[in-house]
C-alpha cells in the first residue's frame, strides 16, 4: 500500500499543485482546497492512474490520503 500512497501523493502534487510538505496521510482533501468539482477531476485521474472506477460522489472532502490508498487499494488498484 505504500507504493499506492506514493503514487497518490506524486499525483497531488503534479497534477493538483499541492505542495508535497502539505501532503501528509492524515491530512483531509478539503484542508488541500480540494472543492466538489475538483475531487471529481481527482477521480478521473484516480481512475486512468490506477485503472479503478471512482465514482462521482465517491470521494469526499473528509477523505485523506490513508482513506484514498485504502479505497484504491480495496478496488484492486493496480500497483
Amino acid at each position: 500500500m505504500q507504493a499506492i500512497a506514493e503514487r497518490v501523493s506524486v499525483l497531488l502534487s503534479d497534477q493538483f499543485k499541492v505542495k508535497p510538505e502539505t501532503i501528509a496521510s492524515e491530512v483531509t482533501l478539503g484542508k488541500l482546497s480540494f472543492d466538489s468539482l475538483v475531487l471529481i477531476e481527482l477521480g478521473l485521474v484516480l481512475d486512468k492512474e490506477f485503472g479503478v472506477e471512482i465514482a462521482d460522489g465517491e470521494l469526499t472532502e473528509q477523505h485523506t490520503l490513508d482513506d484514498l490508498v485504502q479505497l484504491l487499494s480495496a478496488k484492486g488498484a493496480a500497483v
